[in-house]
């Protein structure tokens, strides 16, 4: 069993137990989602290899941010691999590319971000999962998403991807509180966890405690 999945304590709390094949899925805030995205990647490159799939056209990754959490972590920036699409037949693409891949970290941010919200069309959104389900077989995936465009407070994707994802959590922002909810779990109850927004950018390698000295020695 898988005890530290992002990093971030009360969400490894809230998904634990879980296993490398059973994909994980974060959701909700774009912002607070990115955080826990940086703090995963940061986190999983100290073990292993990383690749992150980003769909947006700007932004979303901040590199220099993402450095300085690497050191914290004493990760391989070597480790961490960044493609990003710039429309659906690129998602795919990349996704697929990803096939041949076993024992990595695979981490997807907002992998239905260009599906068109047009329900007959919406049935693309089945290719995208279909693919995140074989690569969950030997690897272990973490999404990272959005509320869906219909207006529910589901994940993007549809049904199709509701189904297959093992475990799904919510982040919604309360001023300066997040909640984070279980929607769907294999092996537990749904609940929730409260934790200051602040627990995002102090996360730090568990029972590690650095000196000053060691700190102005890393800079």
């Amino acid at each position: 069993m898988i005890t530290r999945l992002t990093n971030v304590k009360p969400l490894d709390e809230l998904i634990y137990p879980t296993r490398r094949e059973w994909s994980v899925e974060i959701y909700g805030d774009q912002k607070i989602v990115l955080k826990v995205a940086y703090q995963t990647i940061a986190y999983r490159a100290s073990f292993e290899e990383v690749y992150t799939v980003l769909n947006l056209e700007f932004g979303g990754i901040d590199t220099l941010y993402l450095t300085k959490l690497c050191r914290i972590h004493s990760c391989n920036l070597d480790n961490i691999y960044i493609s990003r699409a710039f429309r659906l037949q690129d998602t795919i693409a990349i996704l697929q590319s990803l096939s041949q891949r076993k024992n990595v970290t695979i981490a997807i941010l907002f992998p239905y971000n260009y599906i068109t919200p047009d329900p007959p069309r919406y049935v693309e959104a089945t290719k995208i999962t279909s693919i995140i389900n074989t690569l969950s077989y030997n690897n272990q995936v973490i999404i990272f998403n959005t509320i869906t465009k219909f207006g529910y407070k589901m994940p993007d994707g549809g049904s199709l991807h509701h189904h297959l994802i093992k475990i799904i959590v919510k982040l919604t922002k309360r001023n300066r509180w997040i909640i984070a909810e279980l929607i769907k779990h294999p092996a537990k109850p749904n609940s929730i966890r409260i934790f200051s927004e602040k627990t995002l950018s102090n996360s730090t390698p568990e029972n590690e405690h650095r000196t000053l000295l060691r700190w102005i020695a890393k800079t």
